[in-house]
C-alpha cells in the first residue's frame, strides 16, 4: 500500500463526512492505494509528459476506425433497435438521435468497450501521489524527451489532475453510499470513466433513468441514451450548437470533429428525429463515410 498524507485525507473526509466516518473512509482509501499492473500502466500513460501529444495522435487514428461503412451500419441498426426510446428522448430534449449515437460510438463503440480499470485506484493515485509520480518522471529524464511538455507545464498539469481527481473521488464515494455499492469494485476506462457513455463520477449528476425502473445504471443502454441526451442538452446543445456540446463532453478538437462526422454520416443515412413519424426502420441505403 502506498503512503498518503493526512492533510489530503482530511480534506477528502471533510467533503464526504456526511456519508462516512473517518474509520470507514480510511479503510476505503487504504484499499484503493493497493496497486496493480493495469493501474501502474495507466498511471504511466496519464503522467507521461508526452501523454497529451499521444492522446491527440490516438484521436486522429480513431477517425478511420470509428467512422466507416461498418460502424455507420452499426449505428443505423442501433437506432432501429432503440428507435422508440430515441423518439421519446428527442421529444423531451430535442437532441437528435444521430448526435447521441455519435457520442456512444466514440466513447464505447455502442457499448462494446467500457474498460477494466478499477477507477478508484486511478483517482486515489492522482489525488494522493501525483506529485511523487511526476517527480519520478523528472528524475528519470522523461521530460527531456523530444516532444515532451516542459517541467513547469507538467507541474501545472499535476495540479489540475489532483483537483479533478478530488472531485471524482468525492463523487464516487458519495454515490457509493447513496446507491449502496462498493466504490473499490467499480470498473471503467484508463481515465476513470464509467459505462457506455463513459461519464466521469463528477458528471453523474447529469445521468438519467431511461427505462423507468427508478435506478440509473450507465451499463444499461436505455439509461446511457437518456444520460447523453441530457448532458448535451444542458451543455449548450441548443444555444451554441452540437459541436460546442460535443466539446463540453470532451474538450478535444478531433473528438468533436469525429463525433460530428459520424453523426452526419448516419443522419445522411436517415437516422433523424424526423423518421420518428415513420413506421419503417431506417435502411441506410445512403450511408457513407
Amino acid at each position: 500500500m502506498q503512503k498518503y498524507d493526512e492533510k489530503s485525507f482530511d480534506a477528502l473526509f471533510n467533503a464526504v463526512s456526511k456519508h462516512y466516518t473517518k474509520e470507514e473512509l480510511r479503510k476505503i482509501v487504504e484499499k484503493s492505494l493497493v496497486s496493480d499492473e493495469l493501474t501502474e500502466k495507466n498511471l504511466a500513460f496519464i503522467y507521461s509528459p508526452l501523454s497529451l501529444k499521444k492522446q491527440a495522435e490516438d484521436h486522429t487514428g480513431y477517425l478511420d476506425k470509428l467512422i466507416n461503412d461498418e460502424t455507420v451500419k452499426n449505428g443505423i441498426d442501433f437506432f432501429n433497435k432503440y428507435k422508440d426510446l430515441f423518439c421519446e428522448t428527442y421529444s423531451e430534449t430535442k437532441v437528435e438521435p444521430g448526435d447521441i449515437i455519435g457520442i456512444l460510438n466514440w466513447e464505447s463503440k455502442l457499448g462494446l468497450v467500457t474498460g477494466e480499470q478499477k477507477i478508484i485506484r486511478i483517482f486515489a493515485a492522482q489525488y494522493f501521489s501525483g506529485e511523487k509520480i511526476n517527480d519520478g518522471l523528472v528524475k528519470s529524464g522523461e521530460y527531456a524527451k523530444g516532444g515532451a511538455m516542459s517541467i513547469e507545464a507538467g507541474k501545472k498539469r499535476v495540479e489540475r489532475l489532483k483537483k479533478n481527481a478530488f472531485s471524482n473521488f468525492k463523487a464516487l464515494l458519495i454515490q457509493a453510499k447513496e446507491k449502496n455499492f462498493d466504490p473499490n469494485e467499480v470498473k471503467g476506462s484508463w481515465a476513470g470513466a464509467i459505462g457506455f457513455p463513459q461519464f466521469m463520477p463528477a458528471s453523474m449528476k447529469f445521468a438519467k433513468d431511461g427505462n423507468g425502473d427508478g435506478k440509473i445504471d450507465l451499463f444499461v443502454m436505455e439509461d446511457a441514451i437518456a444520460s447523453v441526451a441530457n448532458y448535451l442538452k444542458l451543455h449548450g446543445y441548443h444555444e451554441k450548437g452540437s459541436v460546442a456540446a460535443f466539446k463540453a463532453y470532451n474538450n478535444d478538437k478531433i473528438y468533436a470533429e469525429g463525433v460530428k462526422k459520424y453523426s452526419d454520416a448516419i443522419k445522411n443515412a436517415g437516422v433523424k428525429a424526423a423518421s420518428c413519424a415513420k413506421a419503417e426502420s431506417v435502411k441506410g441505403d445512403d450511408a457513407s463515410n
